[in-house]
């Protein structure tokens, strides 16, 4: 028989250390999979608050149970289960994952961007053809390349199909494969039941989702990679002593993970700092290996 209860350690540490490793655990998941569609990112906020909060319960409750006597108890633990197998995993995988929720958020479009795309979707903003009425400027031809082929653009009046009737719209850099001419037609974006968001020659999103699944393939697999390496090199002695609370070991390495949650802030709320939001974010990607780092260099 043991002790469930060693120095340091009582449920109250128990609960709020699972709390603060959960809720950062879903804030990082919710960056990822992006919960909140664009700034402010009340959720992933939320859920970062709430482990900070944590964080501070917990060692509140670690120092006092310095203070108490551990107290005995008659349950035995499964024979062959090892000690702290989801805390390591957590552990493992989790940094690396921060690091790169981190990095996703420093690509994140701002809120007013955000919310002018999702008018436009809401609106049914898509590719349709439209009628050229007749020329507002001579048209150029751009010989074909290694990527496009060739096509002419020019500034245009079209008579647009809008649900309500026609309306004769002018529009600039229309590009079409034919030479464009009074009678033809072209592929423009609008709404057809949403005259006032007007006619562009472009989606709601250039190349947006094209660039958000580049860079989930490219850069999707090394969280789990590097998870597994880290996972591999934990010792169960030094994972079990990052349980209990060091000052010299786990106040630093907190200090170093909020300070990285406060250098997202500007990007997560869309309010710039000093005329910048992105730069913040880039300074919190090593926050999380710096302070496992300090954690593994003390255990």
């Amino acid at each position: 028989m043991g002790n469930t209860y060693e120095p340091g350690r009582t449920r109250w540490t128990g609960t709020t250390g699972w709390l603060m490793l959960g809720s950062a655990a879903a804030a990082v998941l919710c960056a990822v999979v992006g919960a909140s569609p664009y700034p402010p990112l009340t959720v992933e906020v939320c859920l970062a608050g709430a482990s900070a909060l944590f964080a501070a319960c917990w060692v509140a409750a670690s120092l006092h149970a310095r203070r108490v006597p551990p107290k005995a108890d008659l349950r035995k633990r499964p024979p062959g289960r090892p000690r702290g197998r989801l805390l390591r995993i957590l552990v493992a995988f989790g940094i690396p994952l921060a690091t790169f929720a981190a990095l996703v958020l420093c690509f994140t479009e701002s809120g007013e961007e955000g919310r002018r795309v999702e008018r436009l979707e809401l609106a049914g903003y898509d590719r349709h053809e439209a009628r050229i009425v007749r020329l507002a400027g001579e048209p150029v031809h751009h010989p074909a390349t290694d990527d496009d082929d060739a096509y002419y653009s020019t500034d245009v009046i079209l008579s647009v199909p809008y649900d309500d009737g026609p309306r004769d719209v002018a529009v600039t850099g229309v590009s079409t494969w034919e030479r464009p001419g009074p009678g033809s037609t072209a592929e423009v974006f609008f709404a057809p039941g949403h005259p006032e968001v007007g006619v562009g020659t472009s989606p709601a999103r250039v190349g947006g989702e094209l660039i958000a699944v580049v860079f989930f393939i490219a850069l999707g697999p090394w969280p789990f990679v590097a998870g597994a390496a880290i996972k591999s090199y934990i010792e169960p002695r030094a994972l079990e002593r990052m349980r209990r609370f060091d000052p010299g070991t786990h106040l630093p390495a907190l200090g170093l993970l909020l300070l990285g949650a406060l250098a997202l802030l500007p990007v997560a709320l869309d309010a710039p700092v000093a005329g910048f939001t992105r730069l913040w974010a880039l300074l919190a990607l090593p926050a999380p290996a710096l302070a496992l780092t300090w954690m593994a260099r003390r255990a």
